[in-house]
């Protein structure tokens, strides 16, 4: 108790006499940390180094009312249809998921103006050999920190009948899993 009794007074006493100094020293420690986890970020194929906001547009053009062959499109405006992905070194390898959208059934993908459908299907190569089907995982191997390309292409199957005017939509979710 005498030691603070003992600052009390120094205390009053320096409101007491202006005049009286007191003088002291703080020190102490900040702190720096970076937290790297393990991730991969996906960028689409037309600016490979600006991270994708929305991953791209399937953008089947303009045609008539009927086409007698699939209508084809390509994920990126550069042509390739990919999505580029690119993982720190601890990451071997992930997984690609496409949905079935949400005009979907659970074994179509459809484009829709709000009251007629359109079929169409996705692919992980320009011929339309390698289906992307609805929910299946598609592995991908990483590589030294390159990025990874992730092919997308989509057709709508050929159509004799007439189809009303309109613009025909569909929300994918592309899930990555490492």
């Amino acid at each position: 108790m005498k030691t603070s009794k003992h600052w009390a007074l120094i205390a009053l006493a320096a409101l007491i006499w202006p005049g009286m100094n007191a003088n002291g020293a703080v020190s102490g420690q900040v702190h720096a940390r970076l937290t790297i986890i393990a991730g991969c970020e996906v960028s689409n194929g037309a600016s490979p180094d600006n991270p994708a906001s929305g991953s791209g547009t399937l953008d089947f053009g303009r045609p008539g009312p009927t086409w007698d062959s699939p209508i084809r499109a390509s994920l990126s405006e550069d042509g390739s249809g990919r999505l580029n992905v690119a993982c720190d070194p601890s990451v071997n390898g992930f997984t690609v998921t496409i949905d079935g959208g949400t005009h979907g059934d659970g074994t179509t993908r459809r484009l829709s103006n709000g009251r007629q459908t359109l079929p169409y299907q996705l692919f992980l190569d320009a011929s339309g050999s390698q289906r992307y089907s609805i929910g299946q995982q598609h592995n991908f191997a990483v590589t030294s920190g390159t990025r990874i390309p992730i092919p997308v292409f989509g057709s709508v199957v050929a159509n004799a009948r007439a189809v009303p005017a309109g613009i025909y939509t569909d929300t994918l979710t592309v899930t990555l899993d490492w």
